[in-house]
């Protein structure tokens, strides 16, 4: 009788969850847009912004930051060696051209003699060193991407640096994309003395919390660190500036959703932030002047399973609860326009891709009874003396709550009881800490910090990365370390994708992770004001792309109305 109550309230469920997204109610009201001038920035609001809701909190510090507003804030206020392009390649920045060596160990990078701190001090040679040091030795942010690899950063002279690798490394000018240049003189002028990291004191770490020492396009005016960031066009900047360009850019953290739509109906708030839902999309984009962006973007929403907790230690566990989850229903229901994951590299980022019939979980509640029945939790699950404990992003709003209600209604289907909490991302960063305090499931987005497999499959599954929130699942499988180790230092392409194919096939045989969907990003925009964003014209266009995590929002590049 208590399963059968179980399953009543699950089948319940699912039609309630289902219903609510493509019903109509309160949500979906439009509110008066009276204070807004057609084609510009709400009354009172500064002429020429940007202004942009986003996930919170924001780290300034690129030595700190490895998420979405983190890089957000860094790409558009610290230069890179080499800047990203949406079609995968890369090219010359900071650095004007560079050489590597014939075993691709040696890399030497020659800079434009014209970038400029935003203090006024001129970029060269030892800023880079610096910026590299830093950033291995705080060990924090994307710093994961070069342990273990760098093996020496010389300066040659005030305009080449060199890079010495410990292995050979056909994509590090790519990795580079994470390497944000900063202000030597400057940061060495803000130490705590009293920090440790020896001599280098705190790093600067206090004072970048709140300031920058970057060269990029923008410059910061203020950061209130619980609730928005400000940032200005720096009128020195090396490269070209475009009539239209923005003036200033105001991320703001930690909107509600009716707050989001009331905002960019008046025309204080121009992009939002993609964690809305299908009937908030669907009401903003009935606004005047207001239009949906909807794209692959590279991110895969993972179910991050802990292999290193009861129940989800258990691979017939992992396995029951990928059958068990309704793929479609999710892609079709909540988070419309993505598409059903085919493991942990994104369909479309490269030739390293698993192909679907390398995918064998699909919705099927025969066959995920079948995997419980396996377990050693099995009578325990079903008595209900066992649970699971799934943690969703409060940041993600409405959506991603829906999604963590449908997976624990799903789950109920095969008798298996999941205890739902909602955490500030922060929190559930604090938690993945230790193996004892992640829970057994976390849904987070993940986005590649460059375009190589390498990026998605090192961060995400190697044993380097556990106890940050990319990897939550504790995998910790020596023969995974060392496929992926020996794949990115597979110089050859062809070579290096057939390997992280492999690599692909075997996680999906362990089933640390449910990958859920390969995500399309959505966002509602101000199209009366923002005329020129290259991710919208490319989507327009059926132009193919793929921006890193971030890049679409390098506003160097965006024109708004005057």
């Amino acid at each position: 009788m208590k399963k059968s109550f179980k399953t009543t309230i699950a089948i319940f469920l699912l039609v309630s969850i289902l219903a609510g997204t493509s019903g109509c109610g309160k949500a979906g009201e439009t509110p008066s847009s009276s204070n807004s001038d057609i084609g510009g920035a709400a009354k009172g609001r500064e002429k020429g912004s940007v202004v942009m809701s986003i996930d919170w909190p924001t780290f300034i510090d690129p030595a700190l930051g490895s998420k979405n507003s983190d890089a957000i804030a860094a790409l558009n206020m610290y230069d890179t060696l080499i800047f990203p392009n949406s079609d995968g390649t890369v090219s010359p920045h900071v650095a004007s051209r560079w050489d590597v060596s014939d075993d691709s160990t040696v890399y030497t990078f020659y800079l434009r003699d014209d970038v400029i701190f935003h203090s006024g001090n001129k970029l060269t040679a030892s800023d880079i060193k610096y910026s590299m040091d830093r950033l291995l030795n705080i060990g924090e942010g994307f710093a994961y991407l070069f342990t273990d690899i760098i093996q020496e950063v010389k300066v040659i002279d005030d305009q080449t640096v060199q890079f010495s690798l410990n292995v050979p490394l056909g994509t590090f000018p790519s990795m580079l994309t994470r390497l944000y240049i900063i202000d030597e003189e400057t940061v060495r002028s803000h130490i705590n003395s009293e920090g440790s990291y020896g001599e280098n004191g705190d790093y600067g770490k206090e004072w970048l919390l709140v300031n920058d020492a970057g060269s990029g396009p923008y410059k910061i005016r203020e950061m209130k660190t619980e609730e928005y960031l400000i940032m200005e066009r720096y009128a020195d900047y090396w490269g070209d500036w475009e009539e239209g360009a923005p003036e200033s850019i105001k991320l703001l953290g930690g909107l509600e959703a009716t707050a989001v739509r009331t905002m960019i109906s008046r025309g204080e708030l121009d992009i939002t932030d993609d964690a809305q839902t299908l009937e908030a999309y669907n009401a903003m984009d009935s606004m005047d002047g207001v239009d949906i962006l909807r794209y692959l973007s590279g991110v895969n929403v993972n179910l991050m399973l802990n292999t290193k907790k009861a129940p989800t230690d258990d691979i017939h566990v992992r396995r029951a609860l990928a059958y068990a989850t309704d793929y479609d229903s999710i892609i079709n229901n909540i988070y419309v326009g993505s598409k059903k994951s085919t493991g942990p590299v994104v369909a479309g980022m490269s030739a390293a891709a698993l192909d679907e019939n390398d995918m064998p979980y699909g919705f099927n509640i025969e066959k995920a009874t079948e995997e419980l029945k396996q377990s050693k939790y099995y009578e325990q699950l079903m008595s209900g003396d066992m649970s699971v404990s799934f943690t969703w992003c409060a940041e993600g709003g409405l959506q991603q709550e829906k999604l963590a209600l449908f997976i624990q209604a799903s789950m109920a289907q095969i008798g298996v009881n999941v205890e739902i909490t909602g955490k500030p991302f922060a929190t559930m960063m604090t938690d993945a800490q230790t193996a004892e305090t992640t829970p057994n499931a976390s849904v987070v987005a993940f986005s590649p910090a460059y375009s190589d497999a390498g990026s998605v499959l090192k961060t995400r599954y190697h044993s380097s990365s556990c106890g940050s929130w990319e990897q939550m699942e504790w995998l910790q499988d020596n023969n995974i370390d060392s496929m992926i180790s020996t794949a990115i230092v597979t110089v050859e392409q062809e070579e290096r994708n057939n390997l992280y194919k492999e690599i692909g096939k075997e996680l999906v045989e362990l089933s640390p992770t449910v990958w859920l969907f390969d995500a399309a990003t959505t966002c509602a925009y101000r199209s009366n004001y923002i005329k020129v964003w290259p991710a919208v014209e490319k989507n327009i266009t059926g132009e193919a792309f793929l921006y890193v995590m971030g890049y679409q929002f390098y506003f160097r590049d965006f024109k708004i109305a005057g």
